[in-house]
């Protein structure tokens, strides 16, 4: 595929998921995808934490040197597009994040605050991209205490996301900033593990597991975030245009920019 998907062109739940053609096209993606997709999926999430987590603790001492040198490789993991990943590896935009980058791992302030005060220092950046990095850097260090905030989870923006779609609402998070909103996330996270679980993709050992756990509730949200994403591409575009969509274990691996930061690592 020539350019990669933007997730953040989501149509809207009142408007898709009601058309009874779109609806029986997703119980046909769903059919793509197997328990053994999630777990393949997770496994890699893990794997490359494994390489990744000491990486932000070294560019987090590194700033003042201006040693930098996995930067670029940080930010593909944590971005959904090679475009958002160039975007901050640029030298405006890295110096900005990367400066603000050790505000994050103040485990002693409550995270609401460091993820204010981030955004804060980022305030060049697109909100959305500086919250996919804050957020990416975070859940790499503690995966089972900080979780994802991705314009395909949730664009706070748009309202628009797999998170709005699965809890049937577009309504806007509460909260006086994005940091208090940010912990009204974990719920719709966890109910997105509910639904994996009920779906059957999601096995519930693996689920509550403490090391592999949050990182197969990341592979089922995106699994289904590409199937709604493939369904209404099937439901607009062309055949011939839609053979040039990659597998949805290779799409969800996209979003999840698993693929990017390997090649990288390479």
């Amino acid at each position: 595929m020539g350019q990669p998907l933007r997730p953040s062109h989501l149509i809207k739940p009142k408007t898709g998921p009601e058309d009874p053609e779109l609806a029986e096209t997703l119980r046909e993606g769903l059919e793509q995808v197997s328990p053994d997709d999630v777990l393949a999926i997770a496994r890699e999430l893990a794997g490359r934490r494994q390489y990744l987590a000491p990486l932000v603790e070294r560019i987090a001492r590194e700033v003042e040197r201006g040693e930098l040198s996995g930067w670029e490789e940080l930010t593909r993991a944590v971005t959904a597009t090679a475009r958002q990943a160039e975007t901050l590896a640029q030298q405006a935009a890295r110096a900005q994040a990367c400066a603000a980058l050790p505000l994050l791992l103040r485990e002693e302030q409550p995270v609401e605050q460091r993820l204010d005060e981030f955004l804060a220092r980022c305030s060049d950046l697109d909100r959305r991209l500086a919250l996919e990095l804050a957020t990416g850097v975070l859940h790499l260090r503690a995966p089972a205490r900080y979780w994802l905030w991705t314009r395909w989870l949730w664009d706070i923006e748009h309202g628009t996301g797999i998170l709005p779609l699965l809890a049937s609402s577009t309504r806007a998070l509460e909260g006086r900033s994005v940091g208090a909103q940010y912990r009204q996330l974990r719920p719709l996270v966890a109910m997105g593990t509910e639904l994996g679980r009920n779906s059957g993709l999601v096995a519930h050992d693996l689920a509550d597991d403490p090391e592999l756990g949050p990182f197969v509730t990341d592979a089922f949200l995106a699994l289904a975030y590409s199937v709604y994403l493939y369904g209404i591409t099937n439901w607009r575009l062309s055949r011939e245009f839609n053979r040039l969509l990659p597998p949805l274990p290779q799409l969800a691996r996209r979003l999840l920019g698993l693929g990017r930061a390997r090649a990288v690592r390479s």
